[in-house]
């Protein structure tokens, strides 16, 4: 809790008495406030926007037990940022460092987790929105995977403004992030390190029972019991405000069609391309090339090589449709659902998301 103990307000005449004075010009005696018998507290000042020609003021840092300069500016976005910087000081052993870390990035871009602050800490994670506009195209996307090493604040490589594009991205494991099987809300299941299987399915969509946790190995592509005979609204559980919708509020896994209008952006196609275009793109950064957790065994190919990011629309009784990128070829192809791919959030754009 910082304690404030003296704020210095630089006004004409301000120098020349040994008064302070709050919204007057003839300050009187002295300002004198006083503890009762052993209550202790906070002196609070409201409207913190409004001390007009204030740049800073001093303030007592309990941890630290030593003055503090703050300007404004940090006062107030403490202030708005309250509840999580005060979690953030209870689990981490760096909190001013991840705290500064996050504030390189635009306020209004910080976005966290869904469960970021629940589940332990094992989804606490800060990412910063990107807008990408490409001619007539114009979205807002997370900047890095869900589950990104990057955007990790308990990682010594926490670093959630990171911003990198090119073929050298594609061997940083600091961006890959986490994999998801189909439709699959984040239970742990996800999580890279993640090595405990299981060839027990899902009850259902929603409700994964004794394989919580653990990745579902399928021969037939499917990791819900009678999951192929899913229709309807079972179908659309990473859309917006969708219960299994791993993204932070006002984010979802893109549609097909939202990842063909950003394939298009790129490549100038929304078909399939035989070319690397993809790969090197520079348009939205830290699109890595993760590789993908098979469906059948749970282990991890073409890391490196093959970045493959899912999409929230389904194809057929066992598939549904992702985005893939190589150095030779990109699309959006149908994938079993078992697989375990990558996600990418862009922004709903839909009111009370």
């Amino acid at each position: 809790m910082k304690k404030l103990l003296l704020s210095f307000v630089v006004l004409p005449g301000a120098l020349a008495t040994a008064q302070v004075g709050i919204n007057t010009e003839e300050p009187q005696a002295m300002l004198d406030i006083s503890a009762k018998d052993n209550q202790k507290g906070d002196l609070r000042i409201q409207d913190v926007d409004r001390l007009y020609g204030v740049e800073w003021i001093l303030t007592w840092d309990e941890a630290s037990q030593k003055v503090k300069k703050m300007s404004i500016k940090d006062i107030e976005w403490d202030i708005r940022n309250k509840e999580k910087t005060d979690y953030i000081k209870s689990a981490v052993e760096n909190p001013n460092e991840v705290i500064e870390k996050i504030r390189k990035c635009p306020e209004l871009r910080v976005v966290y987790d869904k469960l970021f602050g629940k589940d332990n800490g094992k989804h606490d994670f800060v990412y910063c929105a990107t807008h990408v506009s490409v001619g007539n195209y114009s979205k807002t996307w997370l900047n890095l995977n869900l589950g990104a090493e990057y955007a990790n604040i308990h990682s010594p490589h926490f670093n959630p403004t990171v911003n990198k594009t090119g073929e050298a991205i594609h061997d940083d494991e600091n961006l890959y992030g986490s994999y998801y099987q189909w439709q699959r809300a984040s239970d742990g299941h996800e999580f890279r390190n993640n090595r405990q299987t299981t060839d027990k399915k899902a009850d259902t969509w929603t409700n994964t029972g004794r394989s919580a946790g653990k990745f579902i190995t399928s021969q037939d592509g499917n990791w819900v019991e009678n999951g192929e005979k899913a229709t309807g609204s079972d179908l659309e559980l990473w859309r917006p405000r969708r219960v299994n919708n791993p993204c932070p509020p006002g984010y979802h896994v893109p549609t097909v069609e939202e990842w063909q209008d950003f394939h298009q952006a790129v490549t100038g196609s929304r078909s399939g391309v035989g070319t690397d275009q993809m790969r090197i793109q520079n348009k939205l950064p830290n699109l890595a090339a993760a590789g993908y957790h098979r469906y059948d065994n749970g282990l991890l190919y073409t890391r490196g090589y093959a970045g493959c990011y899912w999409s929230s629309s389904a194809n057929d009784s066992s598939k549904a449709r992702s985005m893939t990128l190589t150095s030779d070829n990109s699309g959006t192809p149908a994938i079993f659902r078992a697989h375990g791919y990558s996600v990418r959030c862009i922004n709903s754009s839909v009111v009370g998301d």
